[in-house]
């Protein structure tokens, strides 16, 4: 059951209440670090694409836990319960130099909480239910509009040793107003000497093992976040951050539970959007606020705490 851990994580990131430490992301119960450099990058500005000479530079710091807080495995029918304590935060430098008014923020810092119970059922089914709490600020002000609350009851199909899916529903007040959000996510896995792992919505990513201390993967990966900015473009003051990278990753094991992961490659989207928290945001077009294609260096280490 633990190895299906991952996947129920990844269904997670439904909610905002997930670590997002790239390679270094946990694949069970265990403590991971990591420090993101993504260097200079020319600002886009929406309303005519035009690339400008103002430049913004990141520079981030990872951490995730998730405990085991209780398991039980019914004897009679090995069924299991159990219940994780998740915390995660990432706190974000940006270098902003040469606007001419007030895009990005100087800081981010995102730090969550969360509880999540696990249920075996019949038919290879399994139900997550899962409550957190965020708070995504700027730093500038800190009161309850930083405050991000989430909810869900998601199942997951275990379909067989390489595949599954999983579905439900999440309840988030990102937008203000409390509302329900579907939420998906598929995993497969191969089990080949060049390994297919995609956990969607996560990553894509192809690897193999070069020997019994290395991995090396290419992988395509999604991170994204909500913070409430106090002093948002046009007075609007949801902010909300999205990325997409392409890199190569690189993770040696330190004895058995211990690893070190590094990556690096091509940040091929990046961009900032900002609206009102009303309901009726969710549906209207946003000005996206772009950094061109730049590149990033990354690296982490990973704890994994050994469960039975």
């Amino acid at each position: 059951m633990l190895k299906k851990l991952p996947f129920l994580l990844l269904l997670g990131a439904a909610s905002q209440a997930h670590a997002q430490l790239g390679a270094a992301s946990l694949k069970g119960p265990g403590i991971a670090v990591s420090t993101d450099f993504l260097p200079a990058s020319r600002y886009i500005r929406p309303e005519d694409s035009v690339k400008t000479s103002s430049t913004t530079s990141q520079l981030r710091y990872n951490f995730g836990a998730s405990f085991v807080l209780s398991s039980k495995t019914d004897t009679a029918t090995h069924r299991l319960r159990m219940w994780t304590a998740d915390v995660s935060g990432s706190y974000t430098k940006l270098d902003n130099k040469d606007y001419t008014k007030k895009i990005f923020p100087e800081e981010l810092l995102d730090a969550s909480v969360g509880l999540k119970y696990i249920h075996s059922l019949r038919n290879n089914w399994t139900l997550l239910a899962m409550a957190s709490g965020t708070l995504g600020t700027d730093l500038e002000e800190i009161n309850y509009d930083d405050l991000f609350l989430q909810g869900g009851v998601l199942f997951l199909k275990q379909h067989n040793k390489r595949f599954a899916y999983g579905f439900g529903v999440v309840l988030t007040n990102a937008f203000g107003t409390p509302m329900v959000l579907p939420a998906f996510g598929i995993q497969y896995k191969t089990d080949n000497r060049f390994k297919i792992d995609i956990n969607f919505p996560e990553k894509i990513a192809i690897g193999t093992q070069l020997n019994s201390f290395t991995e090396l993967a290419l992988a395509v990966r999604v991170r994204g976040g909500a913070y409430d900015a106090t002093r948002g473009v046009d007075g609007k003051k949801l902010l909300s951050y999205s990325e997409f990278s392409a890199g190569l990753e690189s993770t040696w094991h330190l004895g058995r539970p211990f690893d070190f992961v590094v990556s690096c490659g091509s940040i091929l989207a990046s961009q900032v959007s900002y609206s009102d928290k009303k309901l009726s945001e969710m549906f209207k077009d946003k000005p996206a606020h772009r950094l061109a294609t730049n590149v990033f260096m990354s690296a982490g280490f990973r704890w994994n705490i050994p469960h039975k």
